[in-house]
């Protein structure tokens, strides 16, 4: 039986459920109740408690009267039974004269109040049923606050990890399959900043209508923060086979269009899951195991589930070890820059590079930026690692700048975490006025997806940086999700073609469609277009027939370390390697 925060009207009437098995004293109750007030109270008398929990079960009560001597069952067997199936509901129990501690028993195991059978003079019940419904509402209201998610009113991280615990003592005893899903949105942060916090809190809201439809047992689903939510599965559902099937159910349900105020949505999702005890032996284990395969299946560009395994831990030990040896690494002399020339089109002149951080490891070799970049972004040391890239391209820029155009920038890629540092310009124009650059030679690159990360905050973050004369790019330009009503709104100078545009751009019409209407809309913006991973001549001279301004890729040349990349400055020609 699943259970709610129950909502005890303000007003008139309350609905009662009188357990008493004695007939006369039930009468006497209620006409005593009729008589103080008719309307007040609504009464439904159940003999025992047996005859009691399916009445409970199918409809709400406000108030549980219970007789502690009920045939079958002691007074605190009773107790127990109730406050467990019915935990938010406020209860009275009824003892005789001589019973003082059974009734101080029952205080303990959860009930308001106690009233001694018969002694009912003076408005004695009345007044005690409104003192525990009064009672029993602010401890309602103050279980809702600690326990419960506002936004979706499904239940916070701190009660599903108890839950958790809870059922996997159970499993443990009964050896029943327990599963635990993460699902994460996907596009949720697009919607929040194009649309708005409002909108954003409201989709949260449906989602968490939608799941409770999935699984019909609201207490096992918990919103655990940002746009993630979590499930737990206990019984024949938690086999593995039906766990796919139910994750797909879920999916599916969450691919289907959210009306929320006047706008229809459409999100996707991704699932981690994780069983007892294959995949843990408690609920952090669980929970991490879970939050990994999670990380698994958001890399899918489509949405999806995927369960731990063998394979996914001994990924999760080399991500921790690899983080351990990252921190290290920040404050050494492992990460060096290497630099992509950006050429104009039309001319073939240097009009840019991209700074393009390595990680050389003494053991294992080169590690690639999509492998530590994400790990380092997770932590502080992405604010360390950025400081040094940004202080090592300003010295070697400004080495670079006797076989350079005056006009040329170097570009650097910044992370969300950049954005949100108070002190980032502070010590931006520290480190210019050090090494003597000329803010119009600089660059800074983020992505579409970092674009959408507290908007209001980026957007004063590079107003400033745009001031202070340096240049906006969007990278990776048309695999977001971004709006161009957004785009709009940002200060931005130039928009990164994405590779996956340029790949195939003269075999593929719909490819070359998109280029063609991206350059338009950008040249309209007021904005130049760099096109990125340009490989062949075709693609080239049909970018540069098409207008795009500028571009880079091996075509042009590979990234090089700064040595190889001066000696490039000396003699490139556009087409050689």
């Amino acid at each position: 039986m699943t259970v709610s925060v129950l909502k005890v009207p303000n007003h008139s009437p309350l609905h009662i459920l009188l357990i008493e098995d004695n007939d006369g004293d039930a009468l006497l109750i209620r006409k005593m109740l009729e008589r103080v007030s008719p309307s007040t109270f609504t009464i439904l008398h159940a003999s025992t408690l047996e005859m009691a929990e399916p009445e409970y079960q199918k409809q709400t009560f406000h108030l549980l009267l219970l007789d502690m001597n009920l045939p079958g069952i002691s007074g605190m067997e009773a107790v127990e039974k109730l406050r467990r199936d019915l935990p938010y509901t406020p209860l009275i129990v009824m003892t005789g004269l001589d019973d003082e501690q059974k009734a101080l028993g029952a205080l303990q195991l959860g009930a308001q109040d106690y009233i001694v059978k018969g002694h009912y003079g003076n408005n004695v019940l009345p007044r005690a049923i409104r003192y525990a419904v009064e009672r029993k509402r602010y401890e309602n209201k103050v279980v809702e606050l600690v326990h419960f998610d506002r936004t979706t009113g499904l239940i916070n991280r701190d009660h599903f990890m108890e839950r958790l615990a809870d059922a996997i003592a159970q499993a443990k005893t009964s050896e029943l399959k327990l599963g635990v899903m993460l699902l994460a949105l996907r596009r949720f942060k697009e919607v929040t900043a194009t649309l708005g916090h409002e909108v954003g809190q409201g989709l949260l809201k449906a989602v968490g209508t939608r799941l409770k439809e999935c699984l019909q047992q609201p207490n096992a689903i918990a919103r655990l923060e940002g746009d993630e939510f979590a499930l737990q599965v206990t019984g024949p559902l938690a086999q593995p086979e039906n766990l796919a099937r139910f994750a797909m159910k879920i999916l599916n349900a969450i691919e289907e269009p959210f009306e929320v105020e006047k706008y229809i949505l459409r999100v996707g999702g991704s699932i981690g899951i994780a069983t007892f005890p294959e995949c843990g032996q408690d609920r952090s284990e669980l929970l991490t195991h879970a939050d990994s395969a999670l990380h698994r299946a958001r890399q899918n560009m489509n949405s999806t589930f995927q369960f731990y395994n063998n394979k996914l831990n001994h990924e999760l030990n080399e991500r921790v070890n690899l983080e351990k040896e990252l921190r290290q690494a920040a404050g050494g002399d492992q990460f060096v820059n290497h630099y992509q020339p950006i050429v104009d089109l039309s001319t073939g002149q240097l009009c840019g590079m991209e700074t393009l951080l390595r990680w050389q490891h003494p053991d294992r070799g080169m590690i690639s930026p999509a492998i530590f970049i994400p790990l380092a972004e997770k932590s502080d040391c992405i604010l360390y690692i950025t400081e040094s890239v940004i202080s090592e391209a300003f010295r070697d820029f400004h080495e670079f700048s006797g076989d350079i155009p005056e006009q040329a920038y170097i570009s650097i890629n910044l992370s969300a975490r950049n954005l949100q540092q108070r002190n980032f310009m502070y010590d931006l124009r520290e480190l210019v006025s050090k090494v003597r650059m000329k803010p119009s030679n600089i660059a800074f690159e983020l992505t579409e997806g970092m674009l959408m990360q507290d908007p209001d905050k980026t957007i004063k973050m590079l107003r400033a940086c745009r001031e202070y004369g340096a240049s906006i790019l969007v990278d990776d330009f048309g695999t977001g999700y971004s709006s161009l009503s957004y785009l709009s709104r940002l200060p931005l100078d130039i928009l990164k073609l994405d590779r996956s545009f340029v790949s195939n751009i003269t075999t593929n019409r719909h490819n070359m469609v998109i280029a063609t209407a991206t350059i338009n809309m950008a040249h309209a913006l007021g904005l130049k277009v760099v096109a990125e991973g340009i490989e062949n001549r075709g693609q080239y001279e049909l970018l540069k027939s098409l207008g795009c301004d500028s571009g880079q890729g091996y075509f042009i040349s590979k990234p090089m370390p700064k040595d190889e990349f001066r000696s490039w400055l000396t003699h490139h020609t556009v087409g050689t390697r």
